[in-house]
């Protein structure tokens, strides 16, 4: 079953007023909308357009392709399904005309991890009828905020970060000298022994390479470390 199940209605309204909306449409082709993950959280694949409607009265409503049609079962609320452009934009006719809706845009592009809807879906829900206006206020209370489990996992692993780190610091200012790749693998190694994953390896470096803020250390091409010069050790991990 959708998120959505267990949102509070009263503070989907609240939110939406705060937007200046009477509905958010949230819109998702191909993951291009990490909010509709978020808050939808509709399984599988999504390879055709799907557009949902939570208004802040009334039923909610999902527009989405035949061939995906089961991505919304357990959805609550009514679903529309379509096949041709035509089926979608008469469906989209249908909700959206004469309201004002909340959608992941951001006016010049201001906020960019806001700006997830193409303008060419803006366009065409403007020539269906609807107004539109970024849903900041939604995406901040709905899709931005941890719940308590991520908290209790952020704190643990900044905990993490912050131990080795702070070890690794020390025993670097104790010598003897040591390359950047060195201290590099030490770090990896330390954090994957606390349990932490990551997606890129931490950056080590020495010296003026510590003003960069993309520098990825080369075994053969690292800086040794020299008196006086400034460490950089940053790292991440979940």
């Amino acid at each position: 079953m959708s998120p959505f199940s267990g949102l509070d209605r009263a503070e989907l309204a609240a939110a939406l007023d705060e937007a200046g909306a009477d509905a958010w449409l949230i819109y998702d082709f191909r993951g291009v909308n990490p909010v509709a993950a978020r808050v939808l959280g509709f399984p599988g694949m999504g390879t055709r357009r799907i557009f949902v409607l939570l208004p802040s009265e009334g039923e909610p409503v999902a527009v989405a392709h035949r061939v995906e049609i089961r991505s919304v079962d357990g959805f609550p609320g009514r679903v529309v399904p379509y096949a041709s452009w035509s089926e979608l934009h008469e469906a989209l006719g249908g909700i959206v005309a004469g309201r004002t809706l909340a959608m992941e845009v951001s006016p010049e592009d201001a906020v960019p991890y806001l700006d997830r809807v193409p303008y060419g879906v803006v366009e065409l829900v403007r020539r269906l009828g609807a107004r539109v206006v970024p849903s900041g206020p939604l995406v901040s209370r709905f899709a931005a905020r941890w719940t308590e489990a991520e908290m209790a996992d952020h704190r643990a692993a900044a905990e993490i970060l912050s131990d080795v780190a702070r070890a690794e610091l020390a025993r670097v200012a104790r010598g003897p000298t040591v390359r950047e790749t060195v201290v590099q693998r030490r770090v990896v190694e330390a954090l994957g022994a606390r349990g932490l994953v990551f997606d890129h390896p931490p950056i080590v470096a020495f010296g003026p390479h510590a003003a960069n803020p993309h520098y990825e250390p080369v075994a053969g091409r690292d800086a040794e470390l020299r008196a006086g010069d400034v460490i950089l050790i940053d790292l991440w991990g979940s």
